[in-house]
């Protein structure tokens, strides 16, 4: 059982081999590319937020450019827009950082608009509610000089940086600090600055996507006045773990399949090999004329560590058996009619034996069978009525038939018994029946051994027949 299951065990366990190689290069492969991209989404991330992080902190809206502020006060108090843009226009609204600039009363109202070129525009266009997060956290600091509270922000459904500061006159002493006017810088991300961002990212596209509205590609939040986030700057990167491995990919597929066809190579000459080890050892333990175990093959099925625990149980019995007449067959009609009746007693004892039993020719004329059993003595008994049946039946042979009646002898086990004792019973007890002639099994008795073992002695010298075991 040993050799037939090794091929089959061998081969199983290279192409398992192969298999698992071939995983773990393709696993280590996607695993590496998949890290790549994490790495360089993870590299694009931090510098956009690097950039926007920035931009936002630098963006200050200051007032020292602002001329006579207890004038501007006083202006923007009285809502006197000639005056205001006369006198301080100049040194307030032209600023090269900003697209717009906006002016508010204390409370919060549009007073007066500012491009960047300090050209007064239509307050219409913004609307005060997108900037109250501004204003509601510069009215939590205390208003002096260059106060400026700044974030991302929305004008207009265009997302920029916001800077709010409070507008301060000299006097501020002898003024109610909740009446102070307010300016606001903005800076819009137009399409220059994302494309500068994206540029940066190496990116290949961008876009801004409202904040409730996940993308599937690498995003920076936009973080408005109040700190959360009012949208998202999306970019797309280039994966390049992904491109890597498309072009490596034919390479390893390639090597992947090296491997597995030498697995599967060495693994079908394994199999060859221990399939030819194991016709060796069949050769080895089987009588080449019969086909039946030799005395070799019934080594190694006592051997077996099941069959040495029933033996040593005394869950066995041996039946031995020789063929009366025999010697006579092969002297008058030839060894080759001999060989004809050991093939066809072997084919008798096979049917009349059970599947778990064992035939076993020791040689010449002569055969054992062992029959395991709980009830030895019981199946020993049925097994050889059927023996004795089937070999005292007439053999076929070309032009005549021929009766070979056996001398049978049973010897069963009892425990703790020397598998050689019970041998040499069974052994006593054929000879014993071959000496009365008796057509029925001569049981070994241990109240009548020391008749059966005088038998046993005196057997007489015999053929052992044309084949050698």
């Amino acid at each position: 059982m040993m050799a037939g299951n090794t091929p089959k065990h061998i081969f199983g366990y290279l192409f398992l081999l192969g298999i698992v190689a071939v995983g773990m290069i393709l696993g280590s492969v996607f695993w590496l590319t998949g890290r790549i991209d994490q790495l360089e989404k993870e590299s694009s991330e931090s510098i956009v937020e690097l950039l926007v992080t920035e931009k936002v902190a630098h963006v200050k809206a200051s007032t020292s450019d602002y001329s006579y502020w207890d004038l501007a006060y006083e202006l923007v108090k009285a809502e006197d827009a000639a005056g205001l843009y006369d006198n301080i226009g100049a040194g307030a609204t032209e600023s090269d950082l900003f697209d717009h600039i906006i002016v508010l009363s204390a409370d919060g109202q549009v007073l007066h608009v500012y491009d960047g070129t300090g050209a007064m525009t239509s307050a219409e266009q913004f609307d005060v509610e997108s900037v109250q997060p501004f204003l509601s956290r510069l009215r939590e600091t205390r208003p002096k000089d260059y106060v400026t509270v700044s974030g991302i922000g929305q004008i207009k459904g265009i997302y920029g940086a916001i800077a709010a500061s409070w507008i301060t006159p000299d006097y501020l002493a002898r003024v109610d600090a909740a009446s102070l006017p307010i300016m606001l810088g903005v800076k819009l991300f137009g399409d220059e600055a994302l494309h500068t961002i994206a540029k940066m990212t190496q990116g290949t596209g961008y876009a801004i996507t409202p904040a409730d509205n996940p993308p599937n590609e690498p995003s920076v939040d936009l973080v408005g006045p109040d700190g959360t986030p009012v949208a998202q700057l999306v970019w797309t990167h280039k994966h390049v773990g992904t491109m890597l491995r498309m072009e490596i990919m034919p390479g390893i597929l390639l090597v992947c399949f090296g491997i597995f066809a030498i697995c599967v190579f060495a693994a079908r000459y394994f199999h060859q090999q221990s399939k030819a080890l194991a016709r060796a050892m069949t050769v080895a333990s089987t009588d080449k004329l019969t086909g039946l175990l030799n005395r070799s093959g019934l080594d190694e099925v006592l051997r077996k560590p099941d069959a040495k625990a029933r033996i040593d149980a005394g869950e066995v019995a041996v039946l031995y058996l020789d063929l009366n007449d025999f010697k006579k067959l092969n002297d008058e009609h030839g060894h080759r009619e001999g060989d004809h009746a050991l093939k066809a007693t072997a084919e008798r004892l096979k049917a009349s034996v059970r599947p778990h039993d064992y035939v076993v020719r020791l040689g010449g004329d002569e055969f054992i069978c062992v029959v395991f059993d709980q009830n030895p003595a019981a199946a020993a008994k049925s097994v050889s009525d059927r023996v004795l049946i089937s070999c005292n039946a007439p053999i076929a042979f070309v032009g005549f038939e021929c009766i070979l009646a056996p001398a049978l002898g049973v010897a069963v086990a009892e425990p703790g018994i020397a598998w050689e004792t019970l041998l040499g019973r069974a052994d006593a007890a054929m000879y014993s029946a071959k000496r009365k002639q008796l057509r029925i099994a001569e049981f070994y008795v241990p109240e009548n051994a020391g008749g059966l073992e005088d038998a046993a002695v005196s057997k007489p010298a015999k053929s052992k027949g044309t084949a050698a075991a």
